[in-house]
């Protein structure tokens, strides 16, 4: 009766396990759907000033949570830049998450205490032909390689629990490679930067609805 009672606790939990694993699966696939079309139009861009619309968004954000965030942006913006088809919504959506974990990586080092530090967030732009490349690097805490190697992958994060979900970077990853037909990369050092970059090209050919998953 005992093994009855084990073997009673063991599949109910099992089923349980089961049943959060569909329901994440179910959320995850449908913020996919959304990110991959449903929710904008293709259109001309200038990108230099989607870029700085986000970086003013996140940093307001940054501040309404915490009074006492401060950082340095440097701009380093390509003035020829030609304007770029894409779908605002969804690439404003990657550029918020990219420097919003940025903003959180920065600081966090300050928060640590690194003597003399100064938080600073330096987001390049570059027209380069036939698409553009956006590279948002953070002089905060760094990611180990590790995670690095796994950084796109849905859950993934680096944000001690409830402070993140790990779906940011993949579902940016999403939208620049599967909806738009790009590229995005990241390169780390713990403790010293992180840089991602970020290539479209000029006419997005992506994959629309297809899934990957």
């Amino acid at each position: 009766a005992e093994i009855d009672d084990t073997v009673k606790l063991l599949t109910s939990n099992l089923e349980k396990i089961a049943e959060h694993g569909q329901r994440a699966d179910g959320i995850v696939r449908s913020m996919l759907d959304h990110s991959r079309g449903g929710s904008g139009e293709r259109r001309e861009v200038d990108l230099n000033a989607l870029v700085d619309e986000a970086l003013n968004l996140a940093y307001h954000g940054a501040r309404a949570q915490d009074q006492s965030f401060n950082i340095t942006m440097e701009r380093e913006f390509d003035k020829a830049l030609r304007p770029i088809e894409v779908v605002p919504q969804d690439v404003t959506r990657v550029f918020l998450n990219l420097i919003g974990n940025g903003f959180y990586a920065a600081a966090k080092r300050s928060r640590e205490g690194a003597n003399g530090y100064r938080p600073v967030l330096r987001v390049l732009t570059r027209d380069l032909g036939d698409a553009v490349e956006v590279r948002i690097r953070d002089n905060g805490t760094g990611i180990s390689p590790e995670i690095r190697d796994k950084l796109f992958q849905p859950f993934v994060t680096t944000k001690p629990t409830g402070e993140g979900t790990g779906l940011g970077l993949s579902i940016s990853y999403e939208i620049v490679t599967q909806q738009h037909g790009g590229s995005i990369a990241v390169d780390s050092e713990i403790g010293s930067f992180t840089e991602f970059r970020v290539v479209l090209p000029r006419r997005g050919n992506g994959t629309g609805a297809e899934s990957r998953i």
